[in-house]
């Protein structure tokens, strides 16, 4: 392949978006690797863990999470967001092969902890390098898609992990291990395909209008958009991080598998949320995008309240059909707040501000690792019901400031179009 016809596929829209997509959808493999051996975690003797251990652990990972995404912003920035995304992958990699060699609770803490650093490197690197290179007025739809990455991982890490570690291998250290061995290949397969030396800055944008590091700091926009990201992250992770144990919770009656299987209908939701918000945003709200996110928190909060209603029952296809409604509806909202307002607001600094949103919203997520190893039962899902309803609150000034900016033109798909 020519050096130039490589140029053009490195800077390649279509290409840049696949790319990270499959690369941040890769990182959810590892990343979940916990969450998937959980059952089988607790009914290993030879370690005899509790679920208090598990909300201590997921907490921590969440902390060291948390911190990295302040640290990965302004990395991606020096290093450029494919080193990141590929030191990421492989770090990420080595914490899960190590996670399932473990053989002692401080050892699995320790992983969990290395894990943490790592999966902070993904989302800013990859939100950076596709909104530098996506036109503005296709960004709602280009992110999107970048979102769905996530609710995939979140769909195919846990389903395909189980489904190894229980009913192929009757352990749950052959879900670590695989992921170990996915991202490996992954982080080589990306590495080939965009290469790593991708530009640190769109080319043509002009440094002297780029806002500073001080601007982004003080931009009251960054900061409303990180408090509602506080407020959705607990959900976000509560979820994630535990609805195979809450779904059997819910139906004592499902086999590990089982239940392992039906919590993937959170993460197979999540692909119509993000693409319905992003595509919306872009035609039906003229790329506002606080609007849609509103409306898509209160269906949130609504839909948790429904579960514990819908667990009393004791019918499976009314909790996968509300496991659906929660996964549309908390995977739009993340997707708008934390990734294409985020980027938008930092422009050129995207790295920096999307590392900051996703930063204080993974401080908030402690707490949705935490809380359901400590509460239980309809008090959680009212808890995480509230939160989505707080989570709106933020949101109203940006609702008013967007639309000050489309009368004036200053959306960026108006600015695009003069």
């Amino acid at each position: 392949m020519s050096p130039d016809h490589q140029q053009r596929r490195h800077a390649n829209p279509t290409h840049v978006l696949a790319a990270s997509w499959l690369a941040y959808a890769t990182f959810y493999f590892p990343r979940l690797a916990f969450a998937a051996s959980k059952l089988g975690l607790l009914s290993d003797p030879s370690l005899a863990l509790s679920r208090a251990f598990f909300g201590v652990a997921d907490a921590s990972f969440l902390a060291v999470y948390a911190l990295g995404q302040f640290v990965a912003g302004a990395v991606t920035d020096r290093v450029g967001p494919r080193r990141l995304v590929t030191a990421g992958l492989l770090l990420a990699a080595v914490a899960a092969l190590g996670f399932a060699a473990a053989t002692h609770p401080w050892l699995l803490l320790v992983a969990l902890l290395v894990q943490g650093a790592a999966q902070s490197t993904g989302w800013s690197a990859v939100c950076s390098d596709v909104a530098q290179h996506t036109p503005a007025a296709r960004r709602g739809t280009a992110f999107g898609v970048l979102s769905t990455s996530y609710a995939f991982g979140a769909l195919a890490a846990p389903v395909l992990l189980g489904w190894i570690a229980y009913a192929v291998v009757d352990s749950w250290r052959a879900a670590p291990l695989t992921s170990g061995l996915i991202a490996l290949i992954v982080a080589g397969t990306y590495a080939s395909w965009l290469g790593i030396s991708g530009t640190r800055e769109r080319s043509g944008s002009n440094p002297r209008t780029a806002p500073t590091w001080r601007s982004v700091l003080t931009d009251p926009t960054v900061w409303f958009l990180s408090s509602a990201d506080f407020l959705l992250k607990p959900i976000i992770y509560a979820t994630v991080f535990w609805t195979p144990v809450l779904v059997r919770d819910a139906l004592p009656g499902l086999s590990r598998s089982g239940a392992t299987t039906l919590a993937g209908l959170l993460g197979l939701a999540g692909f119509a949320g993000p693409l319905l918000a992003g595509l919306l945003s872009d035609r039906l709200f003229a790329a506002r995008r606080a609007l849609p996110t509103v409306v898509a928190l209160l269906g949130c909060s609504l839909t948790l309240t429904l579960f514990p209603l819908a667990a009393a029952t004791g019918q499976w296809w009314l909790l996968a059909l509300d496991l659906l409604a929660i996964g549309a509806t908390l995977y739009a909202a993340e997707s708008l707040v934390v990734g294409v307002a985020a980027a938008e607001s930092g422009r050129e600094r995207a790295a920096v501000t999307v590392g900051i949103v996703n930063g204080v919203g993974s401080i908030g997520g402690i707490l949705g690792g935490l809380v359901p190893g400590l509460v239980t039962g309809p008090s959680l899902f009212f808890l995480l019901a509230t939160a989505a309803l707080a989570a709106v609150i933020p949101l109203l000034p940006v609702i008013r400031q967007e639309r000050r900016s489309m009368w004036s033109g200053a959306l960026p798909c108006h600015r695009s179009r003069t």
